[in-house]
């Protein structure tokens, strides 16, 4: 539960609090966080464990964790984040043990993409534990359809639980800045696969209509080679702000004509509707779970080939203010309405509810 974990962290409080202003009672076990990190938040309900003195971040082996599930008041229901970890072992094996129902959120885990890094550990995992873990679990949690489709692909046959991420209804804010230039932005881990290189080559390729804004950080070579090539290339108008968040994130935001997404692959693709919800139009590839871009007119979900993010961002340059203001209207709207926190909250309670034996089985849910 860092700021270093992005998303996953966030979204995993965010429904928490969300769980809690509808009256459930909810309990976070996680562990410390790394020297020199810092925590996502101090909320009374996360219990963050002393990590081992030799501590493997790839396994996550912590005693800890055996002994909090113990010792703490057996819940109605256990909800894992992530896979491949020692903490969600022990956590399956635990609820298992007591015939208590269990749910696993994969956070993008099984994808094809995701499933070539450290290939051979995952696979060896898979057949040791992980798979029989999935497959029993009473749900699994994803982010869209297309996760769904993978998770399926792989033979698993249990509930599946499409509910998408939620993000904080904040209230839009006003640009940073005052001028009128052109600003594109990007916002984000700073990874290959989320093809950063790209946009600088877009970008390249357009002469540098404004400025070009990249924010996050990330795999330190990665992001020097991304600095050398726009020294390379003679770019003077990309501007790296570093790690962003809170209110200087959501200004900056505020201040693009919009923001490119161009990564080869998004499990859900938080920055989007961080974008979205101040009213920017967002340019997505075709890799992120967003169609909705198209398809309630807030932006392009297109292929992320050069050429034609290339294009399109031509197009989205040219447009007039009226047109992208309206577009950024209609793309607020469709965070309020489909991801902002109550309502992500609200289905979540339901499957908790249905698992529990308290309700019909949710729409969202799908059976084999």
């Amino acid at each position: 539960m860092s700021k270093a974990c992005g998303g996953p962290a966030c979204t995993t409080l965010l429904t928490l609090q969300g769980l809690q202003t509808l009256g459930m009672t909810v309990k976070l076990l996680t562990n410390q966080v790394r020297p020199g990190d810092e925590s996502v938040s101090d909320e009374p309900f996360i219990h963050y464990l002393k990590r081992p003195y030799f501590y493997n971040s790839r396994f996550g082996y912590s005693p800890a964790f055996d002994n909090a599930l113990r010792e703490n008041t057996r819940a109605d229901i256990y909800h894992i984040q992530g896979i491949w970890q020692y903490q969600g072992y022990v956590t399956a094996r635990f609820a298992s043990k007591n015939h208590l129902p269990y749910v696993i959120t994969l956070h993008g885990a099984l994808h094809p993409e995701a499933l070539r890094y450290s290939s051979f550990i995952k696979k060896t995992a898979l057949s040791l534990f992980q798979r029989k873990q999935l497959q029993e679990a009473a749900c699994v949690h994803v982010t869209c359809m297309e996760e769904m489709n993978h998770y399926r692909s792989l033979g698993f046959t249990n509930p599946v639980a499409v509910v998408p991420n939620p993000i904080e209804d904040s209230e839009s804010v006003e640009s940073l800045f005052k001028d009128n230039i052109n600003r594109v932005g990007y916002l984000g881990r700073i990874q290959p696969y989320k093809r950063v290189d790209r946009l600088i080559e877009v970008w390249k390729n357009l002469r540098e209509p404004g400025e070009l804004i990249i924010m996050g950080d990330g795999d330190p070579k990665y992001v020097s080679e991304i600095r050398k090539t726009v020294k390379k290339m003679g770019l003077h108008k990309v501007r790296f702000t570093g790690w962003v968040s809170g209110l200087e994130k959501q200004r900056l935001l505020a201040s693009l004509t919009c923001l490119v997404v161009p990564s080869d692959f998004e499990n859900f693709g938080m920055i989007i509707a961080e974008a979205l919800l101040q009213n920017v139009p967002v340019i997505g590839s075709t890799a992120t779970p967003w169609e909705d871009l198209n398809i309630y007119r807030c932006g392009w979900w297109v292929n992320n080939d050069s050429e034609t993010l290339t294009n399109v961002l031509r197009e989205a340059l040219l447009l007039d203010k009226e047109t992208l203001s309206d577009m950024g209207k209609r793309g607020r709207q469709l965070v309020l309405d489909k991801y902002a926190v109550q309502v992500v909250a609200a289905q979540m309670r339901q499957l908790y509810d249905w698992l529990t034996g308290n309700s019909e089985k949710p729409d969202f849910v799908f059976l084999q």
